[in-house]
């Protein structure tokens, strides 16, 4: 196996309830898993992960997008769909894994020259963001809020930097808020992430993170109140794989 894909480090060192700790896990996470990506999400999905990126895609608003930010873009799938679909809009891809962010940077350089003027991507905490108050029509992420370090924090700075009225749009791993609809799901996640995670890595915790992680993140109904209280409008809420993932968009308020 390529030394670059292992991952030696275990789940139990890291306490994902502490910020800090649970961004230096991600950070060491996604470098291994930066060398199979395009693989592992097809795999884990069933090979739905692009028709679901697509669908999020359907959903966003045509009309008044110039300027977007994509969080947790690893190696700019979705970022590159939202340029083809925004033919005039700039986009900020952002990313904590300097392994992911190579990727795409890789791609944007076999990239026409239109699409290198208005993308970038840069390295970057989702929990506290180099940008400016009211600046992006458009914040986009795919498998992005699951991850955050502190998820009341990046709803914070997602609201800071959205205009008002301005849009967010996220595809990410969703549980039940009831508790025997939820172990289910969170068993099932975690068993078929362990069994790819063992199969890519020799480590099973890799892709076991998922259900961890998503154990640790607030059901749908507790996620919907956090959106409400961090000063946004639900617009969209659809389930796919028995509610397991879930596109969401909102609204920032006016």
């Amino acid at each position: 196996m390529d030394e670059k894909r292992r991952f030696r480090y275990r789940l139990r060192d890291f306490d994902l309830s502490d910020p800090a700790s649970k961004r230096e896990y991600n950070r060491r996470l996604f470098s291994p898993v930066a060398e199979v990506y395009p693989l592992v999400t097809r795999f884990l999905s069933f090979g739905r992960d692009a028709a679901w990126k697509r669908n999020l895609i359907r959903a966003l608003p045509r009309d008044g997008v110039g300027r977007i930010l994509d969080l947790a873009c690893g190696p700019g799938d979705l970022t590159f769909r939202l340029a083809l679909h925004y033919s005039a809009a700039k986009i900020d891809g952002v990313d904590l894994s300097s392994a992911m962010l190579s990727r795409a940077n890789a791609a944007l350089e076999a990239s026409p020259p239109e699409l290198r003027d208005r993308v970038a991507f840069l390295e970057g905490d989702m929990n506290q963001l180099p940008f400016e108050d009211e600046s992006f029509d458009l914040v986009t992420g795919g498998y992005a809020l699951r991850n955050s370090p502190d998820l009341g924090r990046t709803l914070s700075e997602i609201a800071r930097m959205l205009k008002p009225g301005g849009r967010a749009a996220f595809l990410d791993f969703s549980r039940s808020a009831r508790p025997g609809l939820s172990a289910i799901q969170t068993g099932l996640l975690a068993f078929w992430g362990r069994l790819w995670g063992r199969i890519l890595h020799r480590n099973p915790e890799v892709y076991g993170y998922i259900a961890e992680s998503l154990r640790a993140f607030p059901d749908a109904t507790a996620f919907d109140q956090m959106l409400s209280e961090a000063g946004f409008e639900l617009l969209l809420s659809r389930g796919y794989m028995f509610g397991l993932l879930r596109i969401t968009m909102i609204r920032k308020r006016a």
